[in-house]
């Protein structure tokens, strides 16, 4: 009975050791070429959820060349502008015309929950009318997906102007 209850413990140990679910162990440091995916996909999510398609994408010219890269596997719509070419694109009551989103993807940022990183996104329909949002991606041992802050208990908030 000993021996049966050690072979049983053993064999549980190295189970264990073989898995290859998400630990904090095994979640890479993400790099530029990484950072750049997830906030382009950050940027699709965010476009998706306001119903780009059809209407104007803006983003800022500020958007770095790497996000600008990934970006153009989603589409190659986008119009990068400058404060001043935003402004010009506004109509007289601070909106953009034609349905246009201005989408503003901010850097990826750890949660509280290790595996979980985070985009913030700025949405706006003209200068003065702003929606923030945060998106969030799941380590699943292989690879970054998807996720909502429900399916992997993480706050997050919103602001809106």
């Amino acid at each position: 009975m000993k021996t049966l209850v050690t072979t049983v413990l053993a064999a549980m140990l190295f189970a264990g050791a073989c898995t290859t679910g998400a630990s904090s162990d095994s979640v890479p440091e993400i790099d530029d070429g990484t950072r750049a995916e997830l906030a382009a996909r950050a940027f699709t999510r965010a476009c998706m959820d306001v119903i780009c398609a059809g209407a104007p994408i803006y983003a800022p010219d500020s958007t770095p060349d790497a996000v600008r890269e990934e970006i153009l596997a989603f589409t190659d719509e986008v119009e990068y502008l400058d404060e001043d070419q935003t402004e010009q694109k506004a109509d007289a009551n601070g909106r953009f015309p034609d349905g246009a989103v201005m989408i503003r993807v901010r850097t990826v940022h750890g949660t509280e929950r290790d595996g979980v990183v985070a985009v913030d996104v700025g949405l706006s329909r003209g200068p003065h009318d702003f929606v923030g949002r945060t998106y969030l991606f799941v380590w699943d041992g292989a690879q970054w997906n998807d996720t909502s802050a429900d399916a992997v208990d993480v706050t997050t908030t919103s602001a809106v102007s």
